[in-house]
């Protein structure tokens, strides 16, 4: 108990001495902190799917299909929508492998990308894999066309199922 009241009592003459200058010389020194906080809200991108990819009538023997992404109206139609003129990063995996839902048939898709500005199919640009930078529109939207090579040579007859992912980041 003893020490708590020596502790108390040393204390409380500094604090009074800072706050009513008795103890303490007042200094004509100030010191000034400015903290600057900047905050970057990233809104979000949404991808909405227009139009799915159509493979037409298949011949019997037949290995391959392709759909150009350019230039094949079978392609598939997207549109990405984000913040207006700011650039972003697209991502894939080329190859998928797409099963059969009741069987044991396969089919490997090759995807093919292209993306515009417009929305002008034929004057698209392939997107490739090596991460180049894209830029959102002044509308905030970037137009995405998606084809590709279908290896038939593991396919039965009836319905496949598989995923195929974009990854799309502001950078």
């Amino acid at each position: 108990m003893k020490i708590v009241s020596k502790a108390l009592f040393i204390v409380l003459p500094i604090l009074l001495g800072l706050t009513t200058g008795g103890f303490a010389q007042k200094s004509s020194q100030t010191a000034k902190t400015n903290i600057e906080i900047t905050t970057t809200i990233v809104s979000s991108i949404e991808l909405i799917t227009v139009k799915s990819i159509t493979v037409g009538n298949l011949q019997p023997g037949q290995e391959e299909v392709y759909i150009n992404s350019i230039n094949d109206a079978n392609a598939g139609y997207m549109i990405a929508v984000g913040a207006p003129g700011a650039d972003f990063r697209l991502n894939f995996e080329r190859t998928r492998t797409l099963t059969q839902v009741n069987g044991d048939g396969s089919l490997i898709f090759e995807y093919e990308l292209s993306g515009n500005n417009l929305e002008d199919q034929n004057s698209a640009e392939y997107i490739d894999e090596d991460f180049r930078s894209l830029k959102f529109n002044s509308e905030g939207q970037f137009h995405i066309w998606v084809g590709g090579k279908i290896d038939l040579r593991n396919a039965r007859p009836g319905n496949y199922d598989g995923d195929f992912t974009i990854e799309i980041e502001y950078i």
